[in-house]
């Protein structure tokens, strides 16, 4: 049995050491605790917002690499947030864009030129408004040039910001002009006397395809008939502007005279830039973005040959695919929103302008003081041409729904050079097409 002296001992020491280990236990849990607290905290302070972009600067896109150098610039300054670029190039652009929205994945920020893609987006409320965030910052919002906000406006609100202007005109290869011995038509008549000496060359006179881009030949024969009111506001009651129909007959005509490739209608718009650009093809009609494409050396840029008899010098003149927008789901997530805010203003910034301007020449929207020196003369002429112009007209596939100028105007110029239909049954058969995607879509 135990002595009074063990049991007094045991009585004081065992709950004196079972005290220390719950106190010992208590401390080493708090400073796990602690410890985890701050690791947790060190990984939300590394935690990056993602931010999906998307515009058609992708791909072969002559503003591609530099869009890719100006999106690292921003993340290497703005290290809390990464930007997944999935811009593409050409046609896939506005499928994907479409599709995006369509399924509930929409981009947080994203480029697009005006038009009827642009409008049904901000309709279905899948647009941000950014009249107040602009507003309320002075200095960025007297950044831009202000001619250009009428264009990115809804119901008299800003939704779109308008980085980039663009001009549509007729590229000539000079060298195959001097070659030949040829002059660059300044009218029709010319423009198809040009094509049949071509011809007889082994020249394929002007670079055409049947996709959308190889509409542009197309618009630039409306914009060259038509007024600005007709050809910005193609659809009265139910009937097109007459410039619309009378534009495919001239298309004809140059078809007729084999002013196009023989394979025109199996091109990807690639290989129509490339007929151009490796001199098979004499001439393309193309925008100031393609401008960087180009050899200064051996082609120039010139005003489309005029169609009317003594009409006015007309130029396709707009926004182009730099106009940048902020999905409604990004401006409801606060954390998105503060970022792609930021990215906004930085693609949007003098100092994003001036590096576009260097590397590009692209025409922007955004005042440039003490602007750097254009070292490509064709993007000094195609600010001549803007200055020379008695109109600026918008491109007419601004005007019309782009599912319907996309699948039904774009394809269905085959069938009208060919003869299967005639420019009034094919104007007839888009706008049926455009009422019942009206009607889909709600409007």
């Amino acid at each position: 049995m135990f002595s009074k002296k063990k049991i007094a001992y045991f009585s004081f020491f065992i709950p004196l050491i079972t005290t220390i280990t719950i106190i010992l236990m208590l401390i080493l849990n708090t400073q796990k605790n602690i410890q985890e607290n701050i690791m947790i905290a060190n990984d939300e302070t590394n935690i990056k917002t993602e931010l999906r972009f998307i515009s058609s600067w992708g791909g072969v896109d002559p503003y591609a690499d530099t869009l890719s150098f100006v999106l690292n610039k921003f993340q290497e300054e703005n290290k809390d947030i990464m930007v997944v670029n999935e811009s593409l190039f050409g046609d896939d652009f506005l499928i994907k864009l479409q599709t995006d929205f369509a399924s509930g994945n929409s981009p947080d920020v994203f480029g697009l030129f005006p038009g009827s893609v642009r409008d049904i987006l901000i309709k279905n409320d899948k647009v941000a408004e950014l009249t107040n965030v602009l507003k309320s910052d002075r200095k960025w919002y007297q950044g831009f040039y202000p001619n250009m906000w009428k264009y990115v406006m809804w119901n008299g609100k800003i939704y779109g910001l308008p980085f980039e202007t663009i001009v549509e005109c007729l590229f000539v290869n000079k060298d195959i002009f001097e070659k030949y011995h040829l002059k660059v038509p300044q009218n029709f008549t010319q423009l198809k006397d040009v094509c049949k000496k071509l011809r007889a060359k082994g020249i394929i006179p002007i670079a055409f395809n049947a996709q959308p881009e190889g509409t542009y030949i197309y618009q630039n024969l409306v914009v060259a008939i038509g007024t600005k009111q007709e050809v910005e506001n193609p659809l009265k009651g139910h009937k097109i502007s007459p410039s619309y129909i009378k534009a495919l007959d001239y298309l004809k005509e140059l078809y007729k005279i084999g002013a196009f490739p023989d394979n025109y209608y199996t091109l990807t718009s690639k290989q129509r830039n490339d007929l151009f650009l490796s001199k098979k093809a004499a001439m393309i009609v193309q925008g100031s973005w393609f401008i960087p494409k180009c050899d200064p050396k051996t082609v120039d840029i010139y005003f489309f040959p005029q169609v009317i008899s003594g009409g006015k010098r007309q130029l396709i003149y707009g926004l182009g695919g730099g106009t940048f927008y902020m999905s409604a789901s990004c401006w409801k997530d606060p954390k998105k929103r503060d970022a792609a805010i930021r990215l906004l203003k930085y693609l949007t910034s003098e100092k994003t302008a001036r590096i576009f301007v260097e590397r590009t020449g692209l025409i922007p929207n955004v005042k440039i003081t003490n602007p750097p020196k254009i070292t490509n003369p064709l993007r000094a002429k195609a600010e001549g041409l803007i200055k020379d112009a008695d109109v600026l007209v918008s491109p007419p596939d601004h005007f019309i729904d782009r599912t319907i100028w996309d699948e039904v105007v774009t394809k269905n110029i085959p069938y009208v050079l060919n003869d299967k239909i005639t420019p009034e049954q094919f104007w007839a058969k888009a706008i049926l097409a455009w009422e019942e995607n009206m009607k889909k879509l709600g409007e």
